[in-house]
């Protein structure tokens, strides 16, 4: 990761005229001013075209370059690139925050942990629904998480499929039996059609009585009176 410099430098010309600016912020040669091998060169290097890279590490050594003169990468003067080792559709690439993310909008790692160390480390550049790709698989950043999407045909309501999420909770009842309230990994999208419970201590002294306040975030379960302590459930929860 690299750096945005706070601010450019001044735009001169060899004689130590400032450079003027055009229309599309380009630095050029004021009005009156006899053109200059240094103006020009100035002049051209402010264009903000895309520049064709091989790697990120070709990327970085051109923002390197550019940090030492009159055009430093920056929030107000990002550099756009081709990045030829990326997927070919997705190989133009901007500076954002001091990283190159691609124009497509959909970002690319290997793992699912390389995914949300990024996020980690860039979290301000995503907002809910932004897109990345882990391997072949699809998914979509929900503000805390990447999250793997569900396939929909066309015209299916989603509320017309069931969800299905199952684990095992362990923690600490009291002597009447409650204090285990479970949350879902992710709630369901309306609600909970059916939670089963069953003791995950088989023989451990607990009886499980029932569930109680299923919602779609997750549900309370009941033990047997006297079944104070740890005590360790397995549970599956159907949901739409």
């Amino acid at each position: 990761m690299w750096g945005n410099p706070a601010g450019g430098r001044s735009r001169t010309t060899e004689g130590g005229t400032a450079l003027a600016t055009d229309v599309k912020k380009h630095s050029t040669i004021a009005a009156g001013e006899a053109p200059k091998r240094d103006a020009l060169a100035k002049a051209l290097l402010s264009i903000s075209d895309v520049v064709p890279t091989a790697n990120a590490t070709e990327q970085a050594q051109i923002v390197d370059a550019l940090a030492g003169g009159d055009f430093p990468v920056s929030a107000a003067r990002p550099l756009a690139t081709t990045r030829g080792d990326a997927r070919p559709l997705h190989q133009i690439e901007v500076s954002r925050g001091g990283v190159f993310v691609p124009t497509s909008g959909v970002l690319s790692f290997a793992t699912k942990t390389a995914a949300d160390n990024w996020a980690s480390a860039n979290g301000s550049l995503l907002s809910p629904g932004d897109q990345c790709v882990i391997g072949a698989g699809q998914y979509l950043w929900d503000g805390t998480a990447w999250r793997r999407p569900v396939e929909v045909e066309p015209g299916v309501s989603p509320t017309s499929f069931v969800f299905m999420q199952m684990g095992t909770s362990v923690m600490n009842v009291d002597g009447n039996g409650n204090g285990m309230n479970i949350g879902f990994y992710r709630p369901f999208p309306n609600g909970v059609l059916s939670t089963v419970v069953t003791d995950g201590d088989a023989g451990g002294g607990g009886a499980l009585r029932g569930v109680i306040n299923p919602t779609k975030n997750g549900f309370t379960a009941l033990w047997a009176a006297g079944a104070a302590g740890l005590r360790r459930a397995n549970w599956v929860a159907v949901g739409f």
